[in-house]
């Protein structure tokens, strides 16, 4: 069983496992995250399990004798590392990707019984979403600082920002754009996009959003030395041509809405809930707006 397939985005090592857990619990674990289909997935759930070996690490708590009393008392914790009360849904998500993890213990007998499954978890609201939208104001606002943004990946950054306020995409479906998934429609830059399901999309760019793209392109080619048509791997890419992975991206983002003014934290799941707030607020239904910029191949 390899640990390659679960490793962080960033190209971070493998999952760092307590002293307690070796060998088939490890083996398990492994198993657990890849029977998970979506790579963001099993990142994230990765990230989660970290975060409760941490837990235990500081606590001297070995992760195969936890009892609910101990789930009770991680929430608490992870509020104290946090420094501030976590929000629902967010709280919600980690105890249950930890609960995943015992679920899958217990049906492969390395334990005998879940006993995290009875810790309370917030309740959330059917389509709750604690994610707060730009203004239309504040998201110009950004768009204007990515286009003024300074070094050798100005381009980059005006063309990603854009990207991602004027389509709504997730950022890992952006970062994942390969070159051949571009091409024109009716006078009009397009994207072809690989979303949740697996279901491929072509997307429209608008037509600001599709000259900041062609303006990073030919940059990239001019400075590689060879025509835009050579070009070759992602759509992005860090300014020495390397992968530019979504914790960099995110950072990005987060960057410049500093650059901007903004006060909150912006990132890009805010973008992708601006541009439906915005769709929204100009007469038109996000899933109605969807479908008109996004057609399935």
């Amino acid at each position: 069983m390899t640990a390659e397939l679960v490793r962080e985005p960033s190209g971070g090592g493998g999952l760092a496992f307590p002293p307690t857990l070796l060998g088939y619990t490890q083996d398990t674990t492994m198993a657990w995250l890849l029977s998970y289909d979506s790579p963001n997935t099993r990142d994230a759930y990765r990230r989660e399990i970290e975060r409760w070996f941490t837990f235990c690490s500081e606590t001297g708590l070995d992760p195969l004798q936890a009892r609910k009393r101990h789930g009770d008392v991680y929430k608490r914790w992870l509020e104290l590392q946090a420094g501030k009360p976590i929000p629902a849904k967010t709280m919600a998500r980690r105890i249950s990707a930890v609960s995943s993890w015992y679920d899958y213990l217990a049906y492969e007998d390395v334990i005998e019984v879940n006993h995290l499954k009875g810790t309370r978890r917030p309740k959330v609201p059917r389509n709750h979403s604690e994610t707060t939208a730009l203004t239309r104001d504040d998201a110009h606002h950004l768009v204007a600082a990515a286009d003024k943004d300074h070094g050798p990946a100005r381009l980059r950054t005006a063309a990603f920002i854009r990207v991602l306020v004027h389509t709504g995409i997730r950022v890992e479906e952006a970062v994942a754009a390969e070159l051949d998934a571009l091409g024109h429609a009716r006078g009009v830059r397009t994207l072809r996009i690989v979303g949740k399901g697996d279901k491929p999309k072509i997307r429209r760019l608008p037509v600001e959003t599709g000259y900041a793209l062609d303006r990073y392109l030919e940059d990239r080619a001019r400075r590689a030395g060879v025509e835009v048509a050579d070009l070759q791997r992602r759509v992005f890419v860090t300014d020495t041509g390397g992968r530019f992975y979504r914790s960099s991206a995110s950072e990005l983002v987060e960057r410049i809405g500093l650059q901007a003014g903004i006060e909150a934290k912006v990132t890009p799941h805010v973008l992708r809930h601006t541009w439906a707030s915005i769709a929204k607020d100009l007469g038109a239904s996000p899933t109605a707006s969807r479908k008109r910029s996004a057609t399935r191949t």
